[in-house]
């Protein structure tokens, strides 16, 4: 934002806000005090009409009890008609002592309106306003006898006074304050606009220019306003958190400069610690390669030669060396299983398969046919539950890590009758959660994470169940690759829940080659996978 849109932001923003707050401000007290000044005038010509008003009934009064006494109504009528000329007066009337008009008269020829508005009793002594500019007077007369000096009532004054006079002085008052409300408003409007301008907004100005300067990099820029008022506070605070900033932005960049430093160490660092690695890994692998040939050859050599003996000499050799000649047979064939193992063990990271989309219910499906014989003759009864998803996985490594879990499960079950293993899933947040449980023995709390390193088993089985300790660490290490997690939850005789967790996000197609997936058919069936114990 330019400084000349910065200014005109505050010329039709802050200044005209603040102008018009101090226009409603005068227009308020001016207003304020101009209605009292004109109530308490109008409340003072008001009362200065009823004075008048009753001065006129005092004096008709005592100019008319003789008459009244004496009767005279002639003189009684002069009387009235000449009081009729006095200023304001509408109606005058006289009664005597039973309320009886003894004489009258009117200004407009309506008397009879007047003496509606003036029917009062004789002895009321009263002053009221009958409309605007219609003030009625009822006054007694009383006359003090001047032998036994008692106070007699002879009758009564009834007088009608306008009050229009009054409300035309009252109007042009009105109309007086008003325009010396105009003149204060209008003369304050300027005034006011210059000392919002000198006092308020230029100071603003002033900072929101340096605010500018700031946001632009010039951190040098200070307010310096010299007053010692809110605005002045708020400038020197301005000028102290700009110091500030100017201070951090220092350290900041220093300390930039230093992480900057530390990065390009610490990457050196890394990419030196990934070249070993990536070293070490290759030579783990050849170092397998190399061992898995090494043993394997030596390995098929006994095996063929034990069996090449057991067929040649079968008859000639005794039964306890054909016995030992069989139990080397299946150590070759055990060790060689466990070679083969640990070397698809050590290549589920560094040599992934394709990824293809399974359907797990029928890939859960055909592994309870492969273990139906076991099922059958341990009386076991293994159960999928509906609703399984499907996965964009290695299908032959998620085969494994099922097979291994059932597998487990089967095998150190117990059971004469009644064994079950119940397969069920659930999607919780971003991770889709298999569960295989079983109502075995159960495992001990303290060897949940044991059975999941290699060569490690649960010690509680580990010699009624023959097993080599690796089938626990494949499941952990599949589920590693889609960044899931495997863990047990078990107690002794309460038997075991296995889970797997898989993410969501890592198990699904990409988006862009969705139509291109490859989908596998629910009767492929894999090669031949021997699964290692708990």
């Amino acid at each position: 934002m330019g400084k000349a849109q910065v200014r005109r932001n505050l010329r039709f923003g802050l200044q005209l806000k603040s102008v018009l707050i101090l226009t409603l401000v005068v227009l308020g007290v001016t207003a304020a005090g101009g209605w009292c000044y004109f109530d308490a005038a109008r409340e003072s010509l008001r009362k200065s009409d009823r004075q008048h008003a009753a001065h006129l009934a005092k004096a008709l009064g005592m100019a008319a009890q003789y008459d009244l006494r004496q009767g005279d109504d002639h003189a009684l009528q002069r009387l009235v008609s000449d009081f009729l000329r006095s200023e304001g007066v509408r109606y005058v009337a006289l009664v005597d002592a039973r309320g009886l008009s003894v004489a009258s008269a009117c200004a407009d020829g309506k008397p009879r309106r007047w003496a509606r508005l003036a029917d009062l009793p004789v002895t009321i002594c009263t002053t009221r306003q009958a409309s605007e500019d219609v003030l009625v007077l009822s006054r007694p007369i009383v006359m003090r006898d001047v032998v036994w000096w008692e106070e007699r009532l002879v009758g009564a004054v009834r007088i009608v006074f306008d009050t229009r006079a009054t409300t035309a002085r009252l109007a042009v008052v009105q109309e007086r304050m008003a325009a010396v409300a105009g003149v204060i408003v209008l003369c304050g409007i300027p005034v006011g606009y210059l000392l919002v301008w000198r006092t308020i907004l230029k100071p603003v100005r002033r900072l929101a220019a340096v605010t500018g300067r700031l946001a632009k990099g010039d951190f040098g820029a200070r307010a310096r306003i010299g007053r010692v008022d809110e605005i002045g506070r708020l400038g020197a605070a301005f000028d102290g958190m700009a110091g500030d900033l100017a201070r951090m932005r220092d350290e900041l960049l220093e300390a930039n400069e230093q992480l900057e430093r530390k990065v390009a160490e610490r990457t050196e660092d890394l990419q030196l610690a990934n070249e070993r690695l990536r070293t070490e890994m290759a030579e783990k692998e050849e170092f397998l390669r190399a061992v898995s040939h090494d043993l394997n050859a030596p390995l098929r050599n006994i095996a063929g030669m034990a069996t090449l003996i057991t067929m040649k000499w079968r008859e000639d050799l005794p039964e306890d060396v054909i016995a030992r000649l069989g139990r080397i047979q299946a150590n070759v064939d055990a060790e060689t299983s466990l070679i083969a193992e640990l070397l698809e063990l050590s290549r589920i990271r560094t040599r992934p398969q394709k990824r293809r989309v399974v359907k797990m219910g029928e890939l859960l499906a055909r592994l309870g046919e492969t273990f139906d014989y076991e099922l059958k003759s341990r009386h076991v009864e293994l159960t999928v539950a509906d609703g399984m998803p499907e996965l964009f996985v290695e299908r032959s490594r998620i085969r494994q890590l099922f097979q291994n879990l059932i597998d487990n499960a089967i095998k150190y079950m117990h059971r004469d009758e009644g064994g079950q293993v119940r397969i069920a899933y659930r999607r919780e947040r971003r991770m889709h959660v298999f569960r295989v449980a079983d109502n075995g023995p159960g495992i001990p709390p303290d060897q949940h994470e044991r059975i999941f390193c290699v060569f490690r088993r649960a010690a509680n089985a580990a010699a009624e169940v023959q097993g080599k300790g690796v089938g626990l660490a494949l499941v952990r290490g599949v589920v590693s690759n889609y960044d899931g997690r495997a863990w047990v939850e078990s107690e002794p005789g309460r038997g075991a829940t296995f889970y797997v967790a898989l993410d969501i996000e890592n198990t699904t197609p990409p988006t862009r080659a969705a139509e291109n997936v490859e989908h596998t058919a629910p009767d492929i069936i894999e090669a031949d996978y021997h699964p290692a114990g708990r």
